[in-house]
């Protein structure tokens, strides 16, 4: 089974600053694809999480949250086409979870409030939560530091086109 690995908070302004590339090919057990600088892999070989989580660890130089997917999971959100419609300008994103959130929200969630929001949480599937951003001032709201508030949890978000390029790799896998 292919795994998708997330790091949470590496390679963002000084802290957490690691090479993913040289680090992928520091396992080539686990036959490794590095998707950018933040802290994104697909892991296509045949493993374990626990064995996968331990060989991230022995590795890293660094302690931060691994939060790992099964590809699977991953390939059924892009194929669900959660993103149909986004409003003009908006920018689509998915935020995993460390936990199960600790507080319903009321969705559409959005901050600030509608109708002039930066960001709208639009789903939440289990650890999975969808949202688009839309930049009304000089600043982009990024929506991880919305949702982490919003429902009392660590995070991490990454774009939904580094999403379809996930699921291409787990398809061509």
């Amino acid at each position: 089974m292919a795994w998708v690995v997330f790091l949470r908070g590496v390679n963002v302004g000084s802290a957490r600053r690691f090479l993913p590339s040289a680090f992928a090919k520091e396992l080539p057990e686990l036959d490794l694809v590095n998707l950018g600088a933040a802290g994104t892999f697909v892991a296509r070989a045949n493993i374990s999480e626990p064995r996968l989580r331990s060989s991230f660890e022995r590795l890293l130089p660094f302690k931060t949250d691994l939060l790992v997917s099964p590809g699977k999971e991953i390939v059924e959100l892009v194929r669900s086409d959660p993103f149909r419609r986004v409003p003009a300008g908006a920018k689509s994103y998915l935020t995993v979870l460390i936990a199960p959130a600790t507080v319903p929200l009321s969705l559409p969630f959005h901050v600030p409030p509608a109708p002039d929001w930066d960001v709208r949480v639009t789903e939440i599937r289990g650890r999975y939560v969808l949202s688009v951003a839309r930049r009304r001032t000089k600043r982009l709201t990024y929506p991880n530091p919305v949702i982490e508030k919003a429902l009392r949890v660590g995070a991490t978000t990454r774009g939904w086109p580094t999403v379809v390029a996930l699921d291409e790799i787990l398809w061509s896998g």
